[in-house]
């Protein structure tokens, strides 16, 4: 005896959607996220467009310690201007999309902070498509979200001024 289903085609349908809805995100590296989903901005860098490690292939090695769970400290010894901050908009961008927590980003000054989440932070989370919308707009009345913090689903940006020590004070931060 064979058994008809009616619409088991639409049933199958629903069922892929539900299933692509709940799978996991594939585990990725920083740089393997970056490699896969970060555009830089054109007001933020000096060729906007695609994120391509093997650009600045020592950045590799930085940001998959950095996003290797056995590693607890990552310290970089380097001179000005060779991608620091962007591997750091990296790891940013990818804990906001593959594994959200609460983060806190430490600048010299109270003004670096504002000047770092206006000029940096904001260019990246309008320019990479998988991160646009997941924090609203600092200027929406509604959002809950400021320019020196940044709320999305599980977790938190706030950046701060290393001589603001009030700050500091009292934050569960993972990162």
């Amino acid at each position: 005896m064979t058994l008809k289903i009616p619409n088991l085609s639409a049933a199958k349908k629903t069922t892929a959607t539900i299933l692509n809805i709940i799978k996991p995100p594939p585990e990725l590296s920083v740089s393997q996220w970056a490699d896969s989903h970060r555009r830089l901005s054109a007001e933020a860098s000096s060729e906007a467009g695609v994120w391509n490690t093997s650009r600045a292939e020592y950045q590799r090695g930085i940001m998959d310690a950095i996003s290797d769970d056995a590693v607890e400290t990552v310290v970089i010894m380097s001179c000005a201007q060779v991608g620091k901050t962007e591997m750091l908009l990296n790891l940013i961008g990818f804990h906001i999309e593959q594994n959200p927590c609460p983060m806190l980003v430490i600048q010299p000054t109270l003004d670096m902070a504002q000047t770092f989440s206006k000029d940096r932070l904001a260019p990246m989370l309008r320019d990479t498509p998988v991160l646009k919308g997941k924090v609203k707009d600092a200027r929406a009345r509604d959002s809950g979200n400021t320019t020196l913090k940044k709320s999305f689903a599980g977790g938190h940006i706030t950046m701060c001024g290393a001589n603001s020590p009030s700050s500091l004070a009292s934050r569960p931060i993972r990162l």
